[in-house]
């Protein structure tokens, strides 16, 4: 004959282990099963004769306990403090099964509690005929005398109604107290966290009896309703004046002729909502124990109907203030189900996209993101998933009903009831302002990085000009050297004053102001040094321009002139003519008679990192370059008549001569 299967559900190695070897000697082999998912697919797909379940660490144990087959023997093993060890309550015990059944229920149950010092269900004290359900009711078909009968009755007529503890509290209290049968009756709620039973008291100036007290469960003081909270069952004691203590407000009770006290469970679907006590100053009857039992399954269903009705409120209140959350929100969210398809989105993702909200439900993610970023997300759900974490964060971009491309960040979370994957969630932030940011920040520090080689670059004009001056002041003492070597040197404050201010605020052009370009001309040509070369002015023009700038630019080109045309011996600057308006300028140019620009450098001239040589022609040219667009100029690198260099500066607004 082959042995018994038990499935031992626990998430605790010790309480797995304990409960193994509790029933080492029994003839069964135990089964193991860590998680509430791993016990289904045992039950769906092996053959278990017994299931034994530990409460404390498997949350849902009443899905667990309606999946087991009817017929199957089930116990819930939780694990207590204090003195009472652990308890095993008894969920189905099948009968119709024969003895095989019995026997395995029996075994199960001597072993564990035999390995654990749990207290099992016994008989009701004097309870000999009759036995009570989880949720107290009657599990017989005894016929009520007609009193009791229409006690019960008026007890449910008037809690069909019952929207709260105290409604129920009252009707018991007043219903079995209204006749001689029962000395006094109360009701209390078990708070599982403070391990008390605390009375419930809808009208305090309705009795003298100290309800303010409260019962704490697991000391030993107070067996009786401990036993209670163990046993889900009914409860009775008799007692005199040297055995009181074993019962709530016992010489109280006492002193007004109590001499039988009751107490049962308010329960129902193996949860438990509090305890009835009733005081009685006789013994009470089989009929009067079965009449308590009918009227506490009838509270306690109306208790359950209260907790759902209060759960479901909270849920919604929740579900409620989630959904405005969620709707109200600036950052666009979303649902996606296990295969990625969206099941929720939010109204700022239906802005953000231009979807219509029905447009978007339903469809695959792929509908908003490029196959790359939904792979990326996809290894990021991989990788919540198999460390255990709950959230990470991407970029991606979000496509658009128009085709346009939002750079966003999401922050992905999984969700994962029961241990089992169901899809993720998604919070879209638009990063646009943010990358814009960056990139500026980006640009600005590679200008900062061009500004220390313009400091350099242009600094060594009017320093070489200076030195210059300065060698012949002191050879001559001519004092006139000295005044032009001062004017050197405040070109050079000049300039490290612009290139700060461009730093600080990016501006290659901030003050403007009408200029005459002669006069700019000949001031920058004297800031150069121009060796042999001459300077012709073919004609003058006003400028709006900012003329500390303006005179970088010029020094520039003169400059490049200078240096890089070789054989240079004239610089001329004049307007450009405007073919469509007789006397009329559309720009300025500066050209020389050198060597000119090398063709292969043409298109790369205003770029900072290109040069012809060690002095660095890009840098220079760079500058006239920035100078010209902060401007709102074009300028042109092209050759002049003579075959020098020539720039063209097109303006697009100028003062009238």
């Amino acid at each position: 004959m082959s042995r018994s299967r038990v499935l031992c559900v626990s998430a605790d190695r010790s309480t797995r282990a304990s409960l193994t070897l509790s029933l080492t000697d029994a003839p069964v082999d135990v089964i193991i099963a860590q998680r509430f998912v791993d016990a289904i697919d045992r039950l769906n797909h092996e053959s278990i004769d017994a299931v034994v379940i530990d409460a404390g660490t498997i949350a849902n144990t009443a899905a667990l306990v309606d999946t087991v087959e009817s017929g199957t023997p089930t116990f819930v093993y939780q694990e207590t403090d204090g003195d009472t060890g652990a308890v095993l309550a008894r969920v189905t015990a099948p009968t119709a099964d024969g003895e095989s059944a019995t026997h395995l229920s029996n075994t199960i149950t001597e072993h564990i509690a035999a390995g654990t010092d749990a207290e099992l269900p016994t008989e009701l004290e004097g309870d000999a005929g009759g036995s009570a359900t989880a949720d107290g009711t009657v599990a017989g078909d005894r016929d009520l005398p007609d009193d009791l009968e229409r006690l019960v009755s008026r007890v449910r007529s008037r809690l069909v109604d019952a929207t709260s503890l105290l409604t129920v509290e009252r009707v018991l209290r007043e219903e079995l107290t209204d006749g001689d049968r029962f000395a006094f009756a109360w009701l209390g709620e078990y708070d599982r966290r403070e391990r008390a039973i605390i009375p419930w008291l809808s009208d305090p100036d309705a009795t003298e009896w100290p309800l303010q007290q409260t019962f704490d469960i697991g000391t030993g003081d107070h067996p009786l309703l401990e036993r209670v909270i163990r046993t889900r069952t009914l409860r009775a004691h008799q007692y005199d004046v040297g055995s009181g203590g074993a019962v709530p407000f016992d010489d109280r009770a006492f002193e007004r002729g109590v001499r039988s006290v009751t107490a049962v469970p308010l329960a129902a679907n193996g949860d438990l909502y509090g305890v009835a006590v009733i005081y009685a100053t006789e013994r009470l009857s089989e009929h009067e124990r079965d009449a308590i039992r009918a009227i506490a399954g009838a509270a306690s269903h109306v208790l359950e109907t209260i907790a759902v009705r209060g759960r479901l409120e909270q849920r919604e209140r929740t579900l409620n203030r989630y959904e405005r959350l969620v709707e109200t929100a600036g950052d666009g969210m979303y649902v996606l189900d296990d295969e990625g398809h969206l099941m929720t989105v939010n109204d700022a993702l239906v802005e953000m996209t231009g979807f219509s909200r029905e447009g978007l439900l339903g469809e695959h993610v792929s509908i908003l993101f490029g196959s790359e970023d939904i792979e990326a997300g996809e290894r990021i759900i991989r990788s919540l998933l198999a460390n255990g974490e709950s959230t990470d964060t991407l970029e991606l971009s979000v496509e658009t009903k128009a085709g346009a491309t939002i750079p966003c960040e999401v922050q992905i979370a999984v969700l994962v009831p029961d241990g089992e994957f169901r899809g993720s969630v998604g919070v879209l932030r638009d990063v646009t302002e943010r990358k814009r940011q960056e990139r500026k920040l980006r640009e600005r520090n590679e200008r900062l990085d061009a500004f220390a080689r313009i400091v350099s670059h242009d600094l060594r004009n009017p320093l070489g000009v200076a030195q210059g001056y300065l060698d012949l002041f002191e050879e001559t003492g001519d004092s006139r050297y000295a005044a032009k070597t001062r004017n050197g040197l405040d070109r050079m404050e000049s300039i490290i004053d612009d290139v700060l201010a461009i730093a600080r605020e990016g501006e290659w052009a901030a003050d403007t102001e009408p200029v005459d370009l002669e006069s700019a001309a000949r001031e920058a040509w004297a800031h150069v040094s121009t060796a042999e070369a001459t300077l012709a002015v073919t004609e003058t023009v006003t400028l709006s321009a900012d003329r500390s700038r303006l005179l970088r630019l010029l020094e520039n080109c003169f400059r490049n002139s200078i240096e890089h045309g070789g054989t240079t011996e004239t610089v001329r600057i004049g307007p450009l003519e405007d073919d469509e308006r007789v006397d009329a300028t559309r720009g300025f140019f500066i050209e020389d008679d050198g060597e000119g620009l090398p063709a292969k450098l043409r298109d790369e001239l205003f770029d900072p990192s290109a040069s012809t040589s060690t002095e660095g022609l890009g840098i220079g040219l760079w500058i006239v370059r920035e100078v010209a667009t902060g401007h709102g100029w074009s300028v042109v690198a092209t050759e002049s008549e003579s075959g020098g260099a020539r720039f063209e500066f097109e303006l697009d607004a100028q003062f009238p001569d």
